[in-house]
């Protein structure tokens, strides 16, 4: 059973959210929420002893609300996006999660809202639903009410992202110093009580991550996903073994990927094939797990290290590719945790945290290709932690797909009796689920059923 998490804020009441409205706090705005995950908004008082309630999403994005103003506060990483609409007669929604945002806004101005034709990642403020807006990362908006008009402004603020230097040159010691960031990430991930997991492949990046969590956690899982397609037991079995922790395969059967598609598309708000073939793999695992867990995982560091770069090729220009696949990945939502908190657990990506970014963002090119390989310097370093052969084991980046997408793009035409049916059915899967969210918000359809109702609707196109 899944319950997807949401947070929603209304400038007024809606009779359809009513079952999932939160107490009253000290602000004009109405406030709903269903399975939202802890921390619970914190209350404080500003210098003139005035009631302030806070929200974080998304671990780093906040909500301030005071009264008849709201603040809304992205960071440059901006993993859980907000979603958003305002007109000129006082309606204002903003909302984790973009059907919800989608529906509030039908509900509040009676109006029709569709999937756009592209439903695909948009570098721009725009989402995969017409008339909903997404806000972008480092970028502040403010929102006052008076009476039937709302006041808004928006600022872009500071990205800490944007820029790189070459603070660290000496390949060994900027391979320690970005391995010293993920301790102090893995150490403050820790400090949650709960069941603690690792997804490992084998390869440096989730076997530093499993490495450093052992040393501080030695009852961790270790847990390796294959699928009928391919999988990489014995690389990720070498690594369990030599970190003494035994190794839980877990083999994905094709329904259980295709029925983790829907959870997949609305987490990440989007229908983007390679996006959302990258993140289906890992819901479908934590749908299938039977506890809750903190789950760690490598994810992120090929766009920091080698900016995608993999063992077939180094990347001409590492500083720009790295610039170019942070920005996407700030707008993609593919290291979101919501699909994971869905099913009661809760991702971990330790070098898409701040201070891990900084190190390798801080790191001199050059010495990202030491020994003539991507992530050189981490892999150098990582020699203290890993058995050289998986320190340097050549690997595919998972974004530049591990035999899935192309297998779950033929799986999905045989099952459709179609030609190049995936994108289309992806949009659908969207589509199905607005519609679902506009009928009956606090209702939403089963993981069978969206997939059944889509299939139908792109067998009707043929």
């Amino acid at each position: 059973m899944t319950v997807h998490p949401w947070l929603l804020l209304s400038s007024r009441p809606l009779e359809r959210f009513e079952d999932a409205r939160l107490p009253s706090t000290a602000s004009a705005f109405q406030t709903y929420a269903s399975a939202w995950p802890m921390p619970a908004p914190a209350t404080s008082a500003d210098a003139q002893d005035r009631p302030c309630t806070r929200w974080s999403v998304g671990g780093d994005n906040l909500i301030d609300m005071q009264g008849a103003r709201l603040t809304v506060t992205t960071s440059s990483r901006n993993m859980t996006p907000l979603y958003w609409s305002a007109d000129d007669h006082g309606n204002f929604v903003l909302s984790t999660d973009l059907l919800i945002a989608a529906s509030a806004w039908v509900h509040l101005t009676d109006c029709q809202l569709a999937v756009r034709e592209e439903a695909g990642v948009r570098l721009d403020d725009r989402s995969s639903i017409q008339g909903i807006d997404r806000l972008p990362h480092s970028s502040r908006l403010e929102v006052v009410l008076h009476g039937n008009q709302t006041r808004i402004e928006r600022r872009e603020m500071h990205d800490s992202l944007a820029m790189q230097s070459a603070r660290y040159d000496d390949a060994l010691s900027a391979g320690q110093a970005q391995i010293h960031a993920l301790q102090q990430s893995i150490a403050g991930h820790l400090q949650r009580p709960a069941k603690v997991a690792a997804l490992v492949s084998g390869g440096v990046d989730s076997g530093l991550v499993a490495a450093l969590l052992a040393a501080q956690c030695p009852s961790f899982e270790a847990f390796s996903i294959g699928t009928p397609w391919g999988n990489e037991f014995d690389d990720a079995q070498q690594l369990a073994d030599a970190l003494g922790r035994p190794l839980n395969r877990v083999e994905l059967d094709p329904q259980s990927i295709l029925l983790a598609l829907p959870q997949t598309i609305r987490a990440f708000a989007h229908a983007q094939a390679q996006a959302v073939e990258i993140g289906v793999a890992i819901t479908a695992f934590c749908r299938q797990l039977e506890d809750p867990r903190l789950i760690f995982t490598g994810y992120g560091s090929d766009l920091i290290n080698s900016g995608l770069a993999t063992g077939d090729g180094l990347a001409e220009d590492i500083r720009s590719s790295i610039a170019i696949e942070v920005n996407k990945t700030r707008y993609s939502s593919e290291l979101t945790s919501v699909a994971a908190q869905a099913c009661g657990s809760e991702l971990v990506h330790p070098y898409w945290d701040l201070p891990v970014l900084r190190t390798a963002l801080d790191t001199c090119p050059s010495v990202k290709t030491t020994r003539d390989r991507e992530k050189g310097h981490l892999r150098l370093a990582a020699e203290q932690w890993l058995p050289a052969e998986a320190a340097w084991r050549k690997k595919t980046a998972i974004h530049h797909g591990n035999g899935l997408g192309t297998a779950l793009t033929q799986l999905i035409d045989a099952t459709t009796g179609q030609s190049a049916s995936a994108a289309p059915l992806y949009r659908q899967i969207l589509a199905t689920q607005l519609d679902q969210a506009v009928r009956a918000p606090l209702a939403p359809l089963g993981a069978e059923e969206v997939l059944d109702r889509s299939l139908q609707s792109i067998a009707h196109r043929r």
